[in-house]
């Protein structure tokens, strides 16, 4: 065998080699990939699991505080008609009756009025501290469960809370307090979505109040977060609200829907607000366990 076939010969062998080389190390990174993918895909579920874990963990804990809630929420009587005296309901109402309240905490409370409180009256009537005379209402609004879940009454965050309240031994407490009121009535309100879709007529609830401005142009105050919860929890507070609407000669009306969503869509926004205020009043509470 001639020079130049033995060395046709080794760079065959070379090329050779180099292509199980290859073939060996492309093998090897599809090991890799494959094992990273895996890895990742493990991590994820891990990752998922951890979630939906603590979101059960923050879920029990807060349904553990629910007693006190409904037993409160269920004391609750509707105005008596005809209105004599204003009827209000507020979440600082309700924190400060709970039964281990701090001293005081009702007046501490009171700034929260204007992020949760209905209030009805021969005079007037408002919600979250902007109250309107009766002459001036033009007409009483309703929106169905449904859309109320879809609304902009999700429009809330934890440091509102905060902000409000002044900076004394306790607040911490009633901003947990609060996130255990607006728990309770927000799974309350996602178990009436879920029963509403079987029925044919909806629940509505009045919501939104039209009134004359200042220059006669029509103004608008809307439920907040509390406000509107709470009269999807107790129908009976926006029944005798209707009532003293008709007495006056109000109008109820059905606002302008809103766009259209599927059930499940509004089903899912619910529960997702559900778990964000669950985790919030569980790491609340952590904290709360870790300073004691």
């Amino acid at each position: 065998m001639g020079l130049r076939d033995r060395v046709g010969d080794a760079r065959r062998a070379a090329s050779a080699g180099l292509d199980k080389g290859r073939e060996a190390a492309g093998a090897g990174l599809d090991k890799g990939r494959d094992a990273a993918n895996a890895g990742r895909e493990k991590a994820a579920s891990l990752d998922k699991e951890a979630v939906q874990s603590a979101g059960r963990n923050a879920v029990a804990t807060a349904r553990q505080a629910d007693d006190w809630v409904l037993n409160q929420l269920k004391s609750v009587r509707p105005p008596a008609l005809p209105l004599a005296e204003t009827w209000k309901l507020s979440i600082g109402g309700i924190v400060a009756a709970h039964p281990k309240a701090p001293r005081l905490t009702g007046r501490l409370l009171a700034p929260l009025d204007r992020l949760g409180a209905i209030e009805i009256g021969p005079d007037e009537i408002g919600f979250d501290g902007d109250t309107v005379a009766w002459g001036k209402v033009t007409e009483i609004r309703t929106r169905s469960l449904a859309e109320l879940a879809v609304g902009a009454v999700w429009d809330f965050a934890i440091d509102d809370l905060r902000t409000r309240l002044p900076p004394v031994p306790g607040r911490k407490w009633a901003v947990t307090k609060v996130l255990q009121v607006l728990l309770a009535m927000t799974v309350d309100l996602e178990e009436q979505i879920e029963a509403a879709e079987e029925e044919d007529a909806p629940q509505h609830v009045a919501c939104e109040i039209v009134h004359r401005g200042r220059i006669q142009r029509n103004k608008q105050s809307t439920t907040g977060l509390f406000s509107a919860l709470a009269l999807c929890t107790l129908p009976q507070v926006g029944e005798a609200l209707a009532a003293a609407a008709a007495e006056r000669g109000v109008p109820v009306v059905p606002a302008e829907p809103y766009k259209h969503v599927s059930a499940n869509e509004r089903v899912l926004k619910v529960r997702r607000q559900r778990e964000a205020l669950a985790a919030q009043a569980h790491e609340l509470e952590s904290a709360e366990d870790e300073e004691a």
